[in-house]
């Protein structure tokens, strides 16, 4: 079943966080404790944040939906500073390795044309992400030693510079 990827919309939120809390278990529980994860998922990945973001200037949300209706992917950019940050890419367990993620990030950096690179962190021991990302042309270019506030969980920063037309 193919997948359509479009901007999402406020009746998208519920599903979105669900899809977000599923992914973070199942990616990060390994990492970081299944515990931690889904604690630290609970926190940042309330309908009403997801809501929130999706009002936040300067920023976009795309969904992968299936013609059932289902939302499979997910994608949230943002800039921060001057900075254009891929905050979160999500995809379902049963679509990883289908290209959902890719389409979720060409169109992040479609909607971006003109910015002059996009960033962003991921976890260290991701590997799947790590070289997925490698693979679209992202390099790293810092290390941190936490995640978005999560203190105890180092992370890369990537960047991929972006053309311009």
């Amino acid at each position: 079943m193919q997948a359509r990827i479009r901007h999402m919309t406020a009746h998208d939120v519920e599903q979105v966080a669900a899809l977000i809390h599923a992914s973070w278990v199942s990616t990060y529980g390994p990492l970081m404790g299944e515990a931690k994860a889904a604690e630290e998922s609970a926190k940042k990945h309330q309908p009403a944040m997801i809501a929130s973001d999706m009002k936040r200037m300067h920023s976009e949300s795309f969904v992968a939906e299936e013609p059932t209706g289902r939302i499979v992917g997910y994608a949230y950019a943002k800039v921060t500073k001057g900075v254009l940050w891929l905050d979160r890419l999500h995809v379902a367990p049963d679509h990883r390795g289908s290209g959902l993620a890719a389409g979720l990030l060409h169109a992040v950096i479609v909607n971006y044309i003109g910015e002059g690179s996009i960033s962003l962190e991921v976890i260290k021991g991701n590997d799947r992400a790590i070289r997925f990302y490698e693979r679209e042309g992202f390099m790293v270019t810092d290390e941190r030693d936490a995640c978005g506030g999560i203190g105890g969980v180092p992370t890369l920063i990537m960047r991929k510079a972006i053309s311009r037309a």
